[in-house]
């Protein structure tokens, strides 16, 4: 992550959850906005057993961050979930966000309002020294994501010309494809999890292969809180990520 492109605002905040090694584990708890999902019914019981187990940062909406004020101060980073809106950036500042988000899955390039909308964003989190992670998936009509290189190499690059400090996207299935995804795109770039994956191993060989392509990290939801050991699997990833342990013997933390 080349630091000294920041304002003095972002580096610092970026420095809240983005480690040394220029890595970063991320919890996303933002499901809830879109209606309760199985896993995370209890928010802040997940918050702390992620974050006792290794996550540099828990992702939940703005608007309920409030409510778990104790459960993240001086423990762990929170990235704020929130509108386009200036305002909602400027609330994410008073309550100590490290980071925003907006999500967006569909047809990219994205063009019209919502490449407004993005960009008005960014030059709000340039203002206000809050760094930007601008989450675009490719997708079909219907919300299914789209895994083509070329797809997700176009919303990677998309969103840092618009103005992101950090792109949250899709892993392209092996290292050798995901490299050509970041070395196209000018910041860093960390992969959601998508549905929940079938197998540990399958879930760890993304996070190994995210790695070894040049990603930053990992902003995984399901595949962390609905597995039946969420502590462990957050290690896991966590020692994938920043310790560069292999995936055989990040299983063996499963075990």
């Amino acid at each position: 992550m080349v630091k000294n492109l920041f304002s003095l605002g972002k580096s610092i905040r970026l420095k809240d959850f983005v480690k040394d090694d220029n890595r970063v584990l991320i919890v996303a708890m933002d499901h809830a906005l879109f209606g309760i999902t199985d896993g995370i019914e209890n928010l802040g019981d997940m918050i702390d057993t992620v974050t006792k187990s290794g996550a540099d940062a828990v992702m939940i909406g703005l608007g309920i961050s409030h409510n778990y004020q104790e459960r993240i101060s001086g423990r762990t980073s929170l990235i704020a979930t929130i509108e386009a809106r200036a305002l909602d950036v400027e609330q994410a500042v008073k309550m100590g966000a490290s980071a925003v988000k907006t999500t967006y899955a569909g047809k990219v390039p994205v063009d019209g309002g919502l490449r407004q909308e993005i960009i008005s964003t960014a030059s709000k989190c340039e203002e206000w020294g809050m760094p930007y992670i601008a989450e675009l998936v490719p997708a079909d009509p219907a919300g299914k994501y789209l895994y083509d290189v070329d797809l997700v190499l176009k919303a990677a690059r998309q969103a840092a010309e618009l103005g992101g400090d950090i792109v949250k996207t899709i892993y392209t299935g092996n290292p050798a494809t995901f490299r050509k995804v970041v070395e196209a795109c000018p910041i860093p770039i960390v992969i959601a999890g998508g549905p929940k994956v079938e197998s540990d191993e399958e879930t760890l060989r993304m996070v190994k292969g995210v790695i070894e392509a040049g990603g930053a990290g990992v902003a995984f939801g399901r595949n962390i809180w609905q597995h039946k050991e969420p502590s462990k699997m957050t290690e896991a990833i966590a020692k994938i990520i920043h310790q560069d342990i292999t995936v055989a013997e990040a299983l063996q933390i499963l075990m």
